[in-house]
């Protein structure tokens, strides 16, 4: 059900522009819905994309953390990991 929600609010990028909503929200709201805190993020990185045709972001917050999230290609949002962990598994820096 969650990322029925997202996948709806990530299209709603994708609509003209007085009814987009900046991704930085919609970023906000997938870690935030992890239990993790973010009370706004202000920095966005594309860190790559798989064959599949997955992307993968980083998001940084306003409180210093800085965590991981996945866009499928039907453009559901899902949480991967904080950044630390995320660097400690792929050898790949956030920022």
């Amino acid at each position: 059900m969650r990322a029925l929600v997202f996948s709806v609010a990530v299209l709603l990028l994708l609509s003209p522009p007085g009814l987009a909503q900046p991704v930085e929200v919609l970023f906000q709201a997938v870690i935030t819905t992890e239990g993790k805190a973010c009370p706004a993020v202000t920095r966005v990185k594309v860190l790559g994309k798989s064959t599949s045709g997955t992307s993968f972001v980083a998001a940084a917050c306003s409180d210093g953390s800085r965590h991981v999230i996945e866009i499928l290609p039907d453009l559901a949002l899902n949480y991967i990991s904080s950044c630390s962990t995320f660097e400690a598994v792929s050898g790949t820096s956030c920022f």
